[in-house]
């Protein structure tokens, strides 16, 4: 189980990161993939990871997460920028998960796969801080690469580069 502390390190690096990488204007730019050119997910991992980050950020009044593509960004993320060991583990998470929802979870109807999402989200939050791992993984990295897309800085989080006014001269 994440301490306080971890949980708003956490938080604290994914808001700098996306304010950090959307002020870099494109120089560190993930270009994320589409289904038809995966880089690393084959495509029952994309099902999968497409599956679980539509139950984890549905769309509402607000993008969901297939709506800004983050399965897409992911699959570009683990391609380009990790290394081996990290592949690895991401590919032998996901084996873990599916086995862990049911080899259909991709293919299942709404209700069905929700109901079995939510029943190993309990799990993996509730009082068990070594088990599911690899959910725990997925989900930080879904709901990470989600608020790091403009959609989700500017629309679900509202954003703002300078709130309140801007004094250049300030007594200290």
């Amino acid at each position: 189980m994440k301490t306080r502390r971890e949980v708003l390190q956490g938080m604290i690096v994914s808001i700098g990161g996306a304010s950090l990488l959307a002020a870099c204007k494109g120089v560190v730019r993930v270009n994320p993939s589409s289904a038809d050119g995966l880089e690393f997910y084959s495509s029952d991992e994309l099902a999968l990871v497409s599956r679980v980050s539509d139950l984890v950020i549905p769309r509402t009044e607000t993008p969901g997460a297939l709506d800004v593509n983050v399965p897409g960004f992911l699959d570009a993320l683990l391609a380009e920028w990790a290394d081996t060991d990290t592949k690895r583990e991401q590919h032998n998470n996901l084996r873990q998960l599916n086995s862990e929802l049911g080899q259909d979870f991709a293919s299942v109807d709404y209700i069905t796969a929700e109901s079995r999402l939510s029943e190993l989200d309990t799990r993996a939050f509730e009082n068990q801080p070594r088990q599911h791992n690899e959910y725990r993984a997925l989900k930080g990295l879904i709901t990470q690469a989600y608020f790091a897309s403009e959609e989700g800085a500017l629309q679900e989080q509202k954003w703002v580069a300078i709130p309140g006014r801007w004094d250049p001269s300030v007594e200290i």
